[in-house]
């Protein structure tokens, strides 16, 4: 053997060079010599690497057992986020009471379903039970979740409490282990914790209870079955993953423990020992020729490089399940802020973001399953995928958003078109099976250098951009620039100063005359909201109301208004009431017992209110808006379309909502005696009125000729300037018996 190697060697030294034969010679002498320890440590070489190798599967597959725990209690975490953080749920929960029904249909009947949960509750700010269900069945004892949540709670209860976290955690119930998470309830893009109701107390809240301190938790669980434990052992490749008794020590085993460090169960599974099956193969080699020493280094080695890129290999798939969206197969959130932050490590330069939202997915959820809403986002990404820029990146953000990311200084007119190409797609009909949904999107372009401006910024723009676009009536790209922070900030003091405003009582109401076109004298009142005692100055209406919408605080501020004119109108029989009614609070299925109920408490007559809606929420959500108005006239309360004239209402329209009375907008009635045009749809929408037996009032009359041509034209009542502004209902009593300008109208 040892001839055989020196003649390689001597065969090899006349094809290398002189520094590798002398390398060559000093390794084949230190190779004979050793060559004999080497035969004789062989065997206990090879029990020392299966014995490694065997440690290093051990670790594996505790590494892969603990990944999939964090990945189920991630999971269980977002689900409680979706279902906690919901303006339904927190609109439901802050009441007097609860909607059973509800409470059932969206978590109840969910938890005995295929529902990434088997129980739901809901806890109030004493964490005492209030609600709950376990497998869509009735749950009263919150004992029965076990200890763990009580220490989850303790160890988290500031962060739950203020609503900044969703904390999850093992437990062990009366069911068996289980993952619990709690996180409080609360409105989207609303605040963090329970606000006032225009009464003074949020709604729901216990007798003795104070409303800084009322909350809903919303606790939910899902119990670790050998069946989940099967999926989890396939998902994460974990062979025989079973429970077992707690104190069995007898490797491999991990105790999951829940927030005090407390054990809940034990986990055990089967190893792969490929250590003991590679060194049994090698060993029976070394058994049968020693001589081949040489070949065994070269197997050892092979079988090293082998266990080197399956484990790279089992790491990259990894790490790449982690950065892929399971749904659409884009890369996910994590992913793009990876690349976002390598392109600011390595000063690569400018980026362009484009942020899509869908608009209208949570109804085709709504509507036909998240079945059908899965094969939308599906047939979105792909979709996408095609309108996708060389050099560029799509990711999937989470729900119903997506995010573009592209460099270069082609990036901003590259994501343009990217933007343009997907709001041309999702604005058209999409046709998923045997049905076509009709979606939209919101979307927000945002670029700046990365050496100068975080990742997280950049993503922040793009994300405000595309808000700007949703709340500036959607299917549209808006590009970010520094006024919209500036709007942002200045709609936060004014959200923020409204809600102290209304608990201050800096409010008022205000009333314009509406009068009798052939006497002039006031037959009604038009209430409006002011706001002059705003510690900074007063505010007009066109600068807050808006505001008041899009935070829903325009449902105490118009309750608010409807209270105190019925209070202020009440003891004047002769004296009718119009008060005008957002989309917004319309748009609230409780609006009508709302309007119901503020009656009964002021004694007002219904007979004398008129509430004013516009066109626009009719033609949006008809449905909605013909039940609202069929519940309001089965009150006794009289509707009005306001601005007329200004929209698209046509005749039926005014057949099929049966309005009583119709406002021609000032743009048409403050021209009649200027516009030729603007005279003659007066005329026609008088004539149509008529022939409908609907009311009509004209609204911003400034001039006695406007008062005579709209007498003339058909009008019963007016309503402008000329007859008065708006002001204290002391005021317009003052000068009730003097009708304005009854001389001259009857001259004429």
């Amino acid at each position: 053997m040892i001839s055989r190697i020196l003649a390689q060697l001597s065969a090899w030294r006349s094809h290398t060079t002189s520094s590798a034969r002398l390398l060559v010679g000093l390794v084949a002498i230190v190779g004979v010599g050793t060559l004999a320890a080497i035969v004789f440590l062989m065997h206990a070489s090879l029990s020392a690497i299966a014995e490694k190798t065997d440690q290093i599967d051990m670790m594996r597959g505790h590494e892969l057992v603990q990944a999939a725990l964090v990945s189920a209690i991630a999971q269980m975490s977002e689900t409680t986020t979706d279902n906690a953080i919901w303006d339904d749920a927190a609109d439901q929960l802050y009441r007097e009471t609860f909607d059973d029904t509800w409470l059932h249909q969206i978590w109840g009947a969910g938890s005995s379903g295929t529902k990434p949960y088997d129980g739901a509750f809901i806890l109030d700010e004493t964490y005492a039970l209030l609600w709950g269900r376990y497998l869509g069945q009735p749950e009263s004892d919150v004992r029965r979740l076990g200890s763990g949540l009580n220490t989850l709670i303790a160890a988290h209860h500031r962060d739950i409490e203020a609503g900044r976290t969703v904390a999850s955690g093992f437990t062990m119930t009366t069911h068996g282990p289980a993952i619990v998470s709690i996180g409080l309830i609360r409105p989207l893009n609303g605040p963090e914790t329970p606000q006032e109701t225009p009464q003074g107390t949020p709604q729901g809240t216990p007798q003795g209870t104070h409303p800084e301190t009322m909350r809903r938790y919303l606790v939910m669980t899902q119990h670790i079955t050998p069946q989940r434990l099967a999926n989890q052992a396939r998902i994460f490749g974990v062979k025989d993953l079973a429970f077992r008794p707690i104190g069995e020590t007898t490797p491999p085993y991990l105790i999951l423990k829940d927030a005090g460090g407390q054990p809940v169960t034990q986990l055990t599974w089967t190893p792969e020992l490929s250590g003991a099956i590679t060194a049994g193969a090698a060993r029976s080699r070394v058994e049968q020729v020693s001589w081949l020493t040489g070949a065994l280094v070269l197997i050892f080695i092979a079988v090293t490089a082998f266990s080197m890129r399956k484990l790279a290999r089992s790491e990259n798939e990894a790490r790449t399940f982690a950065m892929t969206d399971g749904l659409s197969g884009l890369p996910n959130r994590r992913a793009l802020f990876d690349l976002l932050s390598d392109s600011r490590r390595t000063k690569r330069g400018r980026k362009s973001v484009v942020f899509i939202d869908l608009d209208g997915f949570k109804d085709v959820n709504d509507i036909y399953g998240h079945n059908t809403g899965d094969k939308l986002i599906m047939i979105v990404a792909a979709a996408l995928k095609g309108f996708l820029p060389a050099k560029a990146m799509l990711a999937r953000m989470g729900g119903d958003e997506f995010a573009m990311l592209i460099g270069g200084a082609e990036g901003p007119a590259k994501a343009q078109a990217f933007a343009e190409a997907a709001l041309a797609f999702l604005g058209a009909p999409i046709r998923i099976g045997d049905i076509t949904v009709q979606i939209g999107a919101s979307i927000g372009i945002a670029d700046a250098d990365l050496k100068a401006r975080t990742s997280q910024e950049l993503l922040r723009r793009a994300d405000m951009a595309m808000y700007h676009s949703k709340a500036s009536g959607k299917g549209r790209i808006t590009h970010y620039d520094a006024e919209l922070d500036a709007a942002r900030h200045r709609k936060q003091a004014i959200e923020k100063d409204m809600r102290a405003g209304l608990a201050r009582g800096e409010f008022d109401v205000v009333y314009q005359p509406i009068v009798d076109t052939w006497t002039h004298r006031t037959t009604s009142v038009e209430a409006l909201v002011r706001w002059p005692r705003r510690p900074d100055g007063p505010l007009a209406p066109d600068q807050f109301i808006d505001i008041a919408e899009s935070s829903g605080l325009i449902h105490p501020l118009g309750q608010f208004v409807l209270r105190r004119a019925c209070s202020d109108l009440r003891d004047r029989p002769d004296l009718r009431l119009s008060v005008n009614i957002s989309p917004a609070q319309f748009r609230d299925p409780l609006f009508e017992h709302k309007v119901s109920d503020v009656l009964k408490e002021t004694g007002f007559p219904v007979e004398r209110l008129e509430l004013e809606v516009t066109e626009g929420y009719l033609i949006e959500n008809p449905d909605r808006a013909i039940a609202a108005v069929r519940n309001l006239k089965a009150l006794g309360v009289s509707l009005a379309l306001d601005d007329f004239g200004t929209g698209y209402a046509s005749v039926g329209y005014l057949r099929r909502f049966q309005f009583d009375r119709i406002k021609i907008d000032r743009s048409l009635a403050g021209r009649i005696d200027t516009d030729r045009q603007a005279a003659a749809l007066v005329v026609g929408t008088v004539s149509i009125a008529h022939a409908l037996e609907i009311a009509i009032t004209a609204e911003g009359v400034e001039t006695a000729e406007q008062a005579k041509l709209l007498r003339l034209a058909g009008c019963h009542s007016l309503q402008g300037f000329y007859f008065g502004r708006p002001q204290a209902l002391a005021s317009v009593i003052e000068t009730f018996c003097e009708p304005v300008g009854i001389v001259n109208s009857q001259a004429s």
